[in-house]
């Protein structure tokens, strides 16, 4: 296994997260997110292992995938107010995640990307994340964005998640693409991983604004 860009990209993010815990208390969601990106370099690794001994491995990163849109819910979920919307997330959870398991094993049922529970956890990742925005512009009282974790968070999880959209449409197309041609779609798919980094690292610089804070806001206070 060779090291990648994204490798130092994933263990940066790892590390500043843990920051969330120099001021306490810490939110629940705060606390789930370092071992969210522990996961995620965990994930990456196998993927990249199993890669070089010549295994397929997209049914890794579908179930990683399924697992990523519910923590991406559960996040929201912990940081609106509305007892009704949260009670409805739940059940979002539960429902997607039952689907796109069945969809998954028994519907589709190959070793390719998925693309239907892919769009499914997008579509509802940036709706909920919509809804937050909604919620925290109709608050009366005043707030500083700048010292508001959750605003910088769900703003990395929207980033994220309506970028690397068209990303994943791309691999699932070069999926097909390799198998007539490999040495064109080796060539799309360097510009993609160089595409993918810069997205990432954008996403990271906007979870570590959330992270660190916290941490200004404590001082900013003495």
């Amino acid at each position: 296994m060779k090291f990648k860009v994204s490798d130092l990209i994933q263990l940066s993010i790892f590390l500043i997260s843990l920051l969330v815990f120099a001021k306490k208390p810490v939110p629940r969601y705060l606390r789930l997110l370092p071992i969210y990106f522990f996961c995620l370099m965990i994930v990456d690794k196998i993927v990249d292992y199993t890669s070089d001994l010549g295994m397929h491995n997209n049914i890794m990163l579908n179930i990683w995938g399924i697992a990523e849109f519910s923590f991406y819910f559960f996040v929201v979920h912990e940081i609106i107010g509305s007892m009704k919307v949260k009670k409805r997330i739940l059940y979002i959870i539960i429902v997607y995640t039952v689907f796109a398991f069945v969809n998954l094993f028994f519907i589709q049922n190959n070793d390719l990307f998925n693309p239907i529970n892919f769009t499914i956890g997008t579509v509802i990742t940036v709706v909920l994340c919509i809804y937050y925005f909604f919620e925290l512009f109709q608050k009366t009282e005043a707030q500083s964005l700048t010292r508001l974790p959750s605003f910088w968070i769900v703003s990395a999880i929207l980033f994220n998640a309506v970028l690397i959209f068209p990303i994943w449409a791309l691999f699932s197309f070069m999926d097909q693409l390799s198998n007539a041609n490999r040495k064109s779609s080796q060539i799309i798919f360097n510009n993609i991983i160089a595409i993918f980094n810069i997205i990432s690292i954008l996403t990271y610089i906007l979870y570590s604004i959330g992270f660190l804070c916290r941490i200004r806001t404590g001082k900013s206070t003495l």
